[in-house]
């Protein structure tokens, strides 16, 4: 008798355990789709906060900002590219025009004398250099800069960014070596959204910005979805969107935005 209501027992118990079971595996109702992430904001250019920026716009564009990096051209370039010579650690170079083109004649990177065209111009005042294409990707800043300052306060002439030393092809300081490299060292700061795309098989870089110069978006941030919608925000620049450049620090990753710690 007593094992007979034991087995009752124990079989309504695994009957309830069924039933529970059961119920918490139960199909639940099917849950909405979570809305897709939004896409993350892209860089628009300067010229398109103009529209509705149009003071700030006008200011920006005479700025060092706006003048930080620019193509060579009858009107970006200041230097005397008028046959004109300088003298240094005994290599004598000339800055000349060519079939429209600004040519610089100094030592390369095996210490003789060739022609290197410029291709950017870097900085405007109280200095500006000079940038040369290498078929590697690289962009490299010549070390004999212009001097913009009016010549009553000692500007208007060729001088090197290292005077008192004698800085040859062999130096890590020459002009055609890694410290002189604007993908590595200078790009980051003068233009906008960079991406040096350094490829290490093959030891060339693909460098791509998406303003040649510190545009908007450089202190403000990718501003695409401002300009669809005036009400989503942009970044207010603060000392750590400064602190990206005006200050002595070194780059450990790419992709920092204005408003970003």
């Amino acid at each position: 008798m007593n094992r007979t209501r034991w087995t009752l027992a124990a079989a309504a118990g695994v009957a309830a355990l069924v039933a529970i079971v059961a119920v918490s595996w139960r199909v639940p109702a099917r849950a909405p789709k979570p809305a897709a992430p939004a896409a993350p904001a892209q860089f628009v250019g300067s010229t398109g906060c103009a529209g509705c920026h149009a003071e700030a716009f006008a200011r920006w564009q005479g700025s060092q900002h706006a003048l930080a990096m620019q193509h060579a051209t009858d009107k970006t370039v200041l230097g005397d590219f008028g046959s004109a010579t300088f003298r240094y650690a005994g290599v004598e170079s000339t800055f000349s025009r060519r079939d429209g083109r600004f040519i610089a004649r100094t030592d390369g990177a095996d210490g003789k004398l060739a022609d290197f065209e410029i291709k950017y111009t870097f900085g405007v005042y109280p200095l500006q250099q000079y940038l040369v294409e290498f078929p590697d990707g690289r962009l490299q800043a010549l070390s004999i800069a212009w001097d913009a300052r009016p010549k009553d306060a000692g500007g208007q002439r060729w001088f090197h960014l290292y005077p008192k030393e004698k800085i040859d092809f062999r130096d890590e300081l020459h002009w055609t070596k890694r410290a002189q490299n604007w993908n590595f060292m200078c790009a980051d700061c003068h233009s906008t959204n960079v991406r040096k795309n350094y490829d290490a098989a093959s030891d060339t870089f693909k460098t791509t910005w998406s303003e040649i110069s510190v545009g908007c978006e450089a202190c403000h941030g990718p501003g695409s979805r401002h300009v669809a919608d005036p009400k989503q925000p942009l970044a207010k620049p603060g000392l750590e969107a400064c602190a990206q450049c005006h200050s002595r620090r070194a780059q450990i990753a790419e992709g920092f935005h204005g408003g970003e710690r």
